[in-house]
């Protein structure tokens, strides 16, 4: 893109636009993830009690900590910006998604509610971020070229 493109409304709204797709596509795909794990478990147990909303977002908490304890080798570490380039197809979570909300299905046909809700949200969020890790891999090594 050339500097005058860049400065004028269409260049700065797509420039814009660009930033918004970038930094949004890991939540975007976790967003599809749980909205997608609890309707599968709802279709399979009916509608959620309270205590069994609360143990689905303690599942889900307990399995990014899980897989944020792994990828930094504890709970102290500090995160920040890292630049490192990822190609565009490489944020679509095709497999990130269907990969997590299967494991969920697949779980709620052989384990009763209860313990299928934190266990549902618990193996969606592990599945789910790290599929992600490995489309990112992949999808940034294809960028390093």
């Amino acid at each position: 893109m050339d500097g005058r493109e860049e400065r004028s409304a269409p260049g700065r709204y797509r420039s814009d636009l660009r930033n918004v797709i970038g930094s949004s596509a890991s939540a975007y795909g976790y967003t599809l993830t749980v909205w997608s794990t609890a309707s599968v478990l709802t279709h399979a147990y009916g509608l959620p009690s309270p205590p069994e909303v609360f143990s689905f977002f303690l599942g889900a908490v307990a399995g990014f900590a899980a897989v944020g304890t792994l990828a930094f080798g504890g709970v102290t570490a500090e995160f920040g910006e890292e630049s490192r380039k990822v190609r565009l197809w490489g944020s679509f979570r095709f497999l990130s998604v269907a990969l997590a909300v299967g494991a969920a299905w697949f779980l709620s046909s052989h384990v009763s509610s209860m313990p299928g809700w934190p266990l549902g949200s618990f193996v969606a969020t592990v599945c789910y971020f790290g599929a992600v890790g490995a489309e990112n891999a992949v999808a940034g090594a294809g960028a390093d070229r």
